[in-house]
């Protein structure tokens, strides 16, 4: 049976994505399942907002659809749904200091749930982990934009260097060294906190 045939959820990745193209609303809405959480993820180690996080999100996705007869099928699909969620930030960020500029600043509240209370849980072990998240998201915040990107995409999303040079457009030894300066300033920061 070839992919072409098999029913959407079970369709490769650049097969859905050659739907999407054509139009398929449904492989579009199975690519969304596939790859919201991710993308999502990724916006909130960048801004730290969950509801801007999501809003970057459905931004990426409405992209990917207005976009959609421009894919070409070469490299991965993740590296090509991130580049474009990368490019949103990127929109974002310059969008925000301009923003500053101007005297018209954001305020976001942290509404992310630090740490859902567990029976089997002790509130000091809660109360210690809250802490702790508090300080690494704090110092992963501070990290120069590039470096930040890099370390969330490698870190917390998984995605190979390979993938991460795709979507930042650089070579793969940018992102290693991007990387390595990023866990540097980490161990810096949270010195004597925990050991990365």
């Amino acid at each position: 049976m070839t992919d072409g045939r098999l029913p959407r959820e079970q369709m490769s990745d650049k097969t859905l994505m050659l739907r999407v193209r054509l139009g398929d609303e449904l492989a579009f809405e199975h690519m969304y399942r596939r790859y919201h959480v991710k993308l999502q993820d990724f916006f909130y180690g960048m801004v730290r907002h969950t509801e801007m996080a999501e809003d970057l999100c459905q931004e990426t996705f409405a992209r990917v659809w207005r976009i959609r007869h421009k894919y070409d099928a070469t490299g991965s699909v993740a590296a090509y749904l991130f580049a474009i969620a990368r490019n949103i930030w990127l929109e974002q960020c310059r969008t925000f200091r301009k923003d500053q500029k101007l005297g018209t600043r954001y305020v976001f509240t942290d509404d992310w749930p630090y740490i859902i209370a567990s029976r089997h849980r002790d509130p000091d072990e809660i109360a210690v982990r809250s802490e702790m998240k508090q300080h690494i998201l704090d110092a992963i915040e501070r990290l120069p934009d590039e470096q930040r990107m890099v370390f969330v995409l490698r870190s917390i999303r998984g995605l190979s260097t390979d993938e991460i040079a795709e979507i930042m457009r650089c070579p793969a030894n940018t992102v290693r060294s991007r990387r390595i300066l990023a866990v540097n300033k980490l161990r810096k920061m949270l010195r004597g906190l925990l050991v990365i």
